[in-house]
């Protein structure tokens, strides 16, 4: 399970997200989704750890790990699905 709690961040003047809180549950499919600027990205790479928040923080349950597999339209073209998920996680 992955865990949001409280998470702010803010550029300057501007708030892209302010006290967020949601629990990511195993078996369910999420979407992120909003206009072009808005943190999407931003918002994944503080699940993800890349990004500290200024506020609050992200957990994961006792023995679960995430993994990252940055976008590139073209570089796995000849690859299978499984093939390049697997590639997100370098223990994998």
């Amino acid at each position: 399970m992955l865990q949001v709690t409280d998470v702010s961040l803010r550029f300057g003047d501007r708030k892209l997200f302010e006290d967020v809180n949601i629990k990511f549950t195993e078996g369910n499919c999420y979407g992120l989704i909003g206009a072009n600027g808005a943190g999407k990205s931003t918002f994944l790479k503080i699940l993800s750890g890349e990004l500290d928040s200024q506020t609050g923080h992200v957990s994961l349950g006792k023995n679960e790990r995430l993994a990252v597999l940055k976008q590139d339209h073209y570089a796995y073209e000849d690859e299978r699905v499984l093939d390049v998920v697997i590639k997100g996680h370098e223990r994998l």
